[in-house]
């Protein structure tokens, strides 16, 4: 079950970088994401908000996010992901943010999501916070 949950997350983070909207069908009706941070990128989304919230970051960055796996560990149902993302924002400022993710698996889609992430970096791109 490890080794297939690990796939899975390889498979979800390309489809991210790839800006394949398909990224959805990854997760299940019940999918919660919980972001770290007290500001407009953290908290808790349904599988409903994650579309809208994703939809709109991501529309920011032109080519995208690349989403590169540095290491990742399974057991379980949980699946433990560091990553490291490459992007440059429209304001022409560079996101290369640090991740990482712990993954809860159930029947071979994304059940819950928690990401902590560089949230000072996230609010100065993507909130023009200084």
């Amino acid at each position: 079950m490890s080794t297939e949950n690990k796939l899975l997350v390889e498979d979800f983070f390309k489809a991210l970088s790839e800006g394949d909207p398909e990224y959805m069908d990854y997760y299940t009706d019940e999918t919660i994401l919980w972001t770290a941070g007290d500001n407009a990128i953290g908290g808790t989304r349904t599988k409903a908000e994650i579309k809208e919230f994703a939809d709109g970051v991501l529309s920011t960055f032109p080519n995208g996010i690349k989403f590169n796996i540095v290491s990742m560990t399974a057991e379980d149902d949980r699946v433990a992901v560091e990553v490291r993302g490459e992007a440059m924002h429209a304001s022409g400022k560079e996101y290369n943010n640090q991740y990482h993710f712990l993954i809860k698996i159930k029947d071979q889609k994304i059940l819950e999501l928690r990401e902590y992430m560089d949230t000072q970096l996230a609010a100065k791109v993507l909130l023009g916070e200084q």
